[in-house]
């Protein structure tokens, strides 16, 4: 795993934590995903349907792929630069990435049957399970501990300007179907007023209909209310 000399300075304890909500947003939406995609990629209604689920395919292994990405180049070196003793755990994490890998593309590549796809995105429901329950025990004090809430929000928002923009209001609608109401309405905090308004009136509106359209039943009509 790479050092960055750079990243060494380590933060104390007497800075504020980062908030890890939106984080952990996308972590609730990978675990559900697959299973249900899985499920769907082989029983598509009509021509229609078909093209949105190979969408959904698409949004999901690409936003994953960019999760894992930002972990392995970011996050895991920061880490490692403030916290020596975690290289084998990372390193570990590090790895499950790369075990995922083969799984990942199988799903995405549509000259593939439906049939095989569907296993390898069953295997990546079952896989990314266990990776999180490993990231969230292990990864997710050290980056409480090492990372502060200043560094933690300025390199969201990167990431985010760094994304798909014509994704970006769908990753908060998916993100925001999976987590409580508690961890939506956190999460949202951390954006600008202008953002939030906008997800209120038109970006979940438009993941509602999406998800209703993929899945045949709708996700709650406000993500931050039970």
């Amino acid at each position: 795993m790479q050092r960055r000399s750079s990243m060494a300075p380590p933060r104390t304890r007497a800075l504020a934590e980062p908030d890890l909500s939106a984080f952990l947003l996308a972590h609730a939406g990978f675990r559900v995903e697959f299973a249900r995609l899985a499920q769907t990629l082989t029983a598509p209604r009509d021509d229609r349907h078909a093209a949105l689920i190979e969408d959904q395919v698409e949004f999901v292994l690409s936003y994953l792929h960019h999760h894992h990405t930002d972990e392995d180049t970011w996050v895991w070196p920061l880490l490692l630069a403030r916290a020596p003793a975690s290289a084998a755990v990372l390193a570990a994490l590090e790895r499950q990435h790369e075990q995922i890998d083969p799984d990942l593309a199988l799903a995405g590549d549509r000259s593939q049957s439906p049939a095989r796809r569907a296993e390898a995105l069953h295997r990546l429901h079952t896989a990314l399970g266990r990776h999180l329950d490993d990231e969230e025990r292990d990864a997710v004090p050290l980056i409480r501990a090492h990372i502060t809430a200043a560094e933690w929000q300025a390199h969201g928002m990167d990431v985010i300007r760094g994304y798909n923009g014509k994704r970006v209001p769908l990753l908060f609608g998916w993100a925001c179907a999976a987590g409580s109401p508690e961890a939506v309405r956190q999460a949202l905090t951390d954006f600008p007023a202008p953002i939030r308004l906008l997800f209120r009136l038109r970006w979940w509106p438009a993941y509602r209909r999406r998800h209703t359209r993929l899945y045949g039943t709708p996700p709650r009509r406000r993500p931050d209310r039970a």
